[in-house]
């Protein structure tokens, strides 16, 4: 909590005034005024700069207004959450889930629509799979609320797979990446071979490409039938030659995929098997935030 005083202008500010019949009203402050202050305080995270400037009457008519919207976010929040109760009693796991997933947008620091919320998912805590999904990973990482009442529920089983999760992926890894450097060094070896040939042939079509142009430019130079002879050869060279070469360059582009591919973690089933649980274990770091530190 901070303690604030809204300055209008230099030397003035706003506080709130008692008045001899117990009401309140916001004045402006010249200074030196010898009525009962009522220090104006705020909290940090609802500083806002909408409010500079305001009038007296205007700032308290928009801090009444905002307190109005609040009450009614924590009352809908509430019917919201009897709402998900409900359901959740009738074993409609979805309907409370919906319910829940409302309230907690009205009110996400609100224990029990953040709890009941997970409780839905989980339907009763006992099933753990559906909170490592994209959506609800992101309500765990939101609804820290609920971090501590989730795992008094469902603490070991998650800390078990937790843990399983790490073992697999520690035997996994060095696995993955020996393969993978197998494999890079192969496509490596692949890429260079292709990449001399591209080059060879490309020089070659220069070369015929040239020799043909020369060839051409002599024809009418010249009463020799040579200048047409080396025309039509080179001609035919230089055809061949760009053909291979772009062959060549075919293979040299999907030899250059390949060793891009191999780079991803993803790129084998182990690669993929190990970035799944990767992704796991980043989601139960949501929820035992103090063994990652």
């Amino acid at each position: 909590m901070e303690e604030r005083i809204l300055d209008k202008d230099e030397g003035r500010g706003i506080r709130l005034k008692r008045t001899a019949e117990g009401e309140t009203d916001a004045v402006e402050d010249a200074g030196g005024a010898s009525e009962e202050e009522v220090t104006l305080t705020l909290p940090d995270e609802e500083y806002d700069e909408d409010l500079v400037g305001l009038t007296p009457s205007q700032l308290q008519e928009e801090l009444e207004k905002r307190e109005r919207a609040r009450q009614e976010a924590i009352k809908e929040c509430k019917r919201l959450t009897e709402e998900g109760n409900a359901s959740l009693a009738a074993g409609d796991f979805a309907a409370a889930e919906n319910s829940f997933g409302q309230a907690v947008v009205y009110d996400g620091e609100d224990p029990d629509a953040a709890l009941g919320y997970f409780a839905a998912v989980t339907q009763n805590f006992t099933a753990a799979e559906p909170l490592y999904t994209e959506e609800h990973a992101q309500e765990l990482a939101r609804l820290t609320v609920a971090h501590a009442p989730l795992l008094e529920r469902m603490g070991d089983v998650l800390r078990a797979e937790r843990d399983a999760y790490r073992q697999e992926a520690e035997e996994l890894r060095p696995v993955v990446e020996e393969k993978q450097s197998v494999r890079r060094a192969a496509f490596a070896a692949n890429r260079n071979h292709y990449t001399i040939f591209t080059c060879v042939f490309l020089f070659l079509t220069a070369i015929f490409a040239v020799v043909t142009a020369i060839s051409i430019d002599n024809i009418l130079r010249t009463l020799s039938n040579l200048p047409l002879i080396l025309s039509i050869v080179f001609g035919v060279l230089t055809f061949l030659s760009l053909t291979v070469t772009a062959v060549f360059g075919a293979k040299l582009f999907g030899a250059v995929r390949l060793c891009a591919k191999n780079e991803k973690e993803n790129a084998t089933s182990g690669g993929k098997r190990l970035l799944f649980l990767k992704e796991r274990l980043e989601t139960l770091a949501i929820l035992f935030p103090e063994d990652e530190e």
